[in-house]
C-alpha cells in the first residue's frame, strides 16, 4: 500500500514557485526559522498556521496569526480539511496551492469540486407530541371596596373673604372723629375755669357742685 503525497507549491511570496513536501504528521508554518516551513515575509507571523495529518488528509489550523490564514478568499476561523487544488493565503503576500497524490487509487482525496457538489442531508428532528393538561377553571372572586374606597372626599371648606369696607364707612368714621372733637372743645369752654367767670366753670354750678365741690375743684 503506497503512502499520500502531498505538497505546497508556492504561488505568491518571497520564492514563487518553490515545492515544499508535506511529510510529517504535523507541519508547523511561520516566520520564525523552528517552523518546519519558514516564509520569510512581514505578513507572516512568527507562528502562523500548522498543517496536522488525519486518516491521509491534512486539516490546517490558524495559530491566531495577525494577518490570518485564508482559504480560497475566506477568512479561517476553525480546523478546515484541505482539498487538492485550494489557495491558501498567508497574509495578503504569500499565496501556496495545496496539492499532491492519494495513498492508494480505492482512496479518493476530496478535491474543491467534490466538496461543493457532496450534498448534505438534513436530518429532522423528532418532535415530540403532548396533549395541553385541562385548566379548571376557578371561579371568579368578586372584589368589594374597602371602607377607604367608599368613603366620600369631604372638600375643605374655603373661608369666605371679608368685604372690603366702602367708602362710605370710612366717611362716617371720620365725622364720628370731629364730633368727639368738636365735644371736647365744649367741654374745655363750659366746664374749665375760665377768666370771665370768678365763680368757676359750670361744674360748679347746681347741681354739678355738690360732685365737683365735694372733690374739691369748686371755690
Amino acid at each position: 500500500m503506497g503512502q499520500a503525497q502531498y505538497r505546497l507549491v508556492v504561488r505568491q511570496g518571497p520564492i514563487p514557485g518553490q515545492i515544499f513536501e508535506l511529510n510529517k504528521k504535523e507541519i508547523s508554518i511561520g516566520r520564525d526559522i523552528a517552523n518546519d516551513f519558514v516564509i520569510n515575509d512581514a505578513e507572516v507571523s512568527r507562528k502562523h498556521a500548522r498543517l496536522i495529518l488525519e486518516e491521509d488528509l491534512y486539516k490546517i489550523e490558524d495559530l491566531n496569526s495577525t494577518n490570518g490564514t485564508y482559504i480560497d478568499g475566506q477568512r479561517l476561523i476553525g480546523p478546515h480539511l484541505m482539498a487538492i487544488g485550494e489557495i491558501i493565503m498567508f497574509g495578503d503576500n504569500v499565496g501556496v496551492v495545496f496539492d499532491g497524490e492519494p495513498a492508494t487509487p480505492d482512496l479518493t482525496v476530496p478535491t474543491k469540486v467534490d466538496l461543493e457538489s457532496t450534498p448534505i442531508a438534513a436530518i429532522p428532528t423528532p418532535v415530540a407530541s403532548f396533549e395541553k393538561p385541562e385548566i379548571s377553571k376557578q371561579p371568579e372572586v368578586k372584589s368589594y371596596p374597602t371602607p377607604e374606597e367608599s368613603t366620600p372626599e369631604i372638600e375643605p371648606e374655603i373661608p369666605e373673604e371679608e368685604p372690603k369696607r366702602s367708602i362710605n364707612s370710612w366717611l362716617l368714621a371720620g365725622c364720628g372723629c370731629l364730633v368727639v372733637i368738636l365735644l371736647l372743645f365744649i367741654a374745655m369752654f363750659v366746664f374749665i375755669d375760665q377768666p370771665w367767670n370768678p365763680d368757676g366753670g359750670l361744674y360748679c354750678r347746681a347741681p354739678f357742685d355738690i360732685i365737683f365741690g365735694t372733690l374739691g375743684f369748686c371755690p
